[in-house]
């Protein structure tokens, strides 16, 4: 009888242990996780931009390559990088604008990526300048 009341005893603290890591655990895993987005994207970020820098240098136009995944398998091709990085890259604009359209699910999410990035702690609109400056932005519904 001893060792089912102990047993019982111990079932429940464990639940309530459990119950309060995800409650008070939860906001914590959360700007873990998008702490690693962001050093993970930023990486890639700076792969492209560098890859684009050195088809210039070696003589290239980057401005001739076209945009996206255009833009991307033509470095790939060429040998500047030996992989597309993962997700949807976007290059806009001779690759003076170079971004992933992040899988954030709230505005909240979206706002804290900035803030961890030393940018205003806001969410704005994806637009040509919001690109320039944000590193997550809030895409129109249905935009990929």
């Amino acid at each position: 009888m001893y060792n089912l009341i102990v047993g019982t005893i111990a079932g429940v603290i464990f639940g309530v242990l459990s119950v309060a890591g995800v409650w008070y655990g939860g906001a914590i895993y959360e700007q873990a996780r998008l702490r690693a987005e962001l050093v993970a994207v930023r990486g890639q970020q700076q792969q492209i931009a560098a890859a684009l820098d050195l088809y210039e240098t070696e003589g290239g136009r980057v401005s001739s390559i076209g945009d996206d995944g255009t833009a991307l398998a033509v470095l790939v091709e060429d040998g500047f990088l030996k992989d597309i990085p993962p997700d949807s890259w976007r290059v806009r604009r001779g690759g003076e604008q170079i971004w992933n359209p992040l899988r954030i699910q709230t505005p909240e999410a979206c706002a804290t990526m900035n803030k961890m990035a030393g940018l205003p702690e806001v969410c704005p609109p994806c637009d040509s300048e919001t690109l320039k400056k944000f590193l997550a932005c809030e895409l129109p519904e249905g935009a990929v």
